[in-house]
């Protein structure tokens, strides 16, 4: 079965975020060391909270890559595990916004980019070719 436009959108979609949240978590890594942070007064408890953002970035972050790795060998997991992902991670980005009660641009956007694979994931044409030819006999493999 050849691959519709559409999957090959949401595998690059989630290939893209898993990339954003890795490249954030890298990020959030070399804050720890920068002279700012480090000239910080508490800068104990400021690496601890940086160290605890990249943790919870980095987690969905190769989550997310193996989740485009199986949607690209046209695994039904891989379907399973991104849509698992991106509902989870969409879930904390928009409880903490709600908790927070700070609605900034980058939080909105970094939820957005979140919203769109899930939608695309549940069209038909997705779901079925992931659900579709024996990609259920696949789970295991």
């Amino acid at each position: 079965m050849k691959r519709p436009a559409l999957a090959l959108f949401v595998n690059a979609w989630q290939l893209l975020l898993g990339l954003l949240l890795a490249s954030l978590t890298v990020y959030i890594l070399a804050l720890t060391r920068s002279r700012e942070t480090l000239a910080d007064p508490d800068a104990a408890d400021t690496v601890h909270g940086l160290l605890i953002g990249a943790a919870v970035l980095g987690v969905p972050a190769l989550i997310t890559l193996v989740a485009a790795w199986g949607l690209w060998k046209r695994r039904f997991w891989g379907w399973v595990l991104s849509l698992a992902t991106d509902v989870g991670t969409l879930a904390v980005l928009v409880y903490s916004m709600i908790d927070d009660r700070e609605w900034e641009g980058d939080e909105i956007a970094l939820s957005a980019g979140f919203v769109v694979p899930v939608v695309l994931l549940l069209l038909p044409a997705v779901r079925k070719f992931y659900w579709n030819s024996g990609a259920h006999s696949n789970l295991s493999s």
